[in-house]
């Protein structure tokens, strides 16, 4: 039997420096090696502290009034709290972000959490609310955008939650396209959704081919969770092709790295 795997969005942890200045205070460089070190303990797996520098990196930028920093720590807030199962904490981050009347950020940012917003509120069954935030991210994202393959990625999530195969198709082939030799992770998540549409519309033929390359993938990233989940999906495929020991293979395989409890 098919099951969904909701891929969680996988925009790419930002640094706080995302654009040149002529000159930077003590505090903004303080701000930037936070952020910077956080990056590191997250790819390290040690979340907790990440999340203690991101926060560092807040408190820093806010106090002078540094906007993109402050998008891009709140941001990465969400995304570290998300990885930790606080999905409240991490909806409250992105909120902060979006509701805030006092400053204005750059629609890349805006565009992001809303996109991050939406699949926050599909994990919780919210599919309307999904829909709703998905298309204010495609309305931010308009110049100088770089997350169409985001965007549409969201999107394939949303249809495979609806169980319409035939959109989620659609979606995750136009982000692969957006995303392929520019965007690894979302182009590893969009042949996963790709895999998830055909083996929702009985289609299993490709999907061992899509799969093979996203472990790939997350193999030289080195994401455990996402290595997890392409071994699931491939189990069901061979499964469905009516390769009963290899299915039960990549399901052993995902098992074990489940058992070592990291993502």
């Amino acid at each position: 039997m098919y099951s969904r795997l909701i891929i969680p969005i996988v925009l790419l942890l930002l640094t706080a420096c995302g654009h040149v200045e002529e000159t930077r205070s003590a505090r903004q460089q303080q701000a930037t090696e936070f952020n910077q070190r956080a990056q590191r303990a997250f790819q390290r797996g040690e979340y907790q502290v990440a999340a203690a520098f991101y926060e560092n990196a807040l408190q820093l930028d806010v106090a002078v009034e540094n906007v993109n920093g402050i998008a891009i720590n709140m941001l990465n807030l969400s995304r570290v709290n998300q990885t930790l199962g606080r999905p409240a904490l991490a909806q409250r981050y992105l909120d902060s972000l979006l509701e805030d009347k006092a400053l204005h950020y750059p629609p890349v940012h805006l565009a992001a959490a809303a996109a991050q917003k939406s699949l926050l509120l599909l994990q919780e069954n919210d599919a309307a609310g999904a829909q709703v935030w998905v298309d204010k991210a495609a309305a931010y994202c308009t110049a100088d955008c770089n997350l169409s393959g985001v965007i549409d990625n969201t999107r394939a999530n949303i249809a495979l939650q609806a169980n319409d195969g035939d959109k989620a198709l659609y979606w995750s082939e136009r982000a692969a396209a957006e995303n392929k030799g520019a965007a690894p992770l979302e182009y590893a998540n969009a042949l996963r959704l790709m895999a998830s549409a055909r083996l929702l519309k009985n289609e299993p033929g490709t999907v061992p081919d899509l799969l093979e390359e996203a472990l790939d993938i997350d193999k030289s990233l080195g994401l455990p969770e996402k290595i997890r989940q392409d071994l699931l999906l491939l189990a069901q495929a061979h499964e469905k092709l009516g390769h009963i020991e290899l299915a039960a293979q990549f399901r052993d395989r995902a098992s074990r790295i489940a058992a070592t409890e990291l993502k």
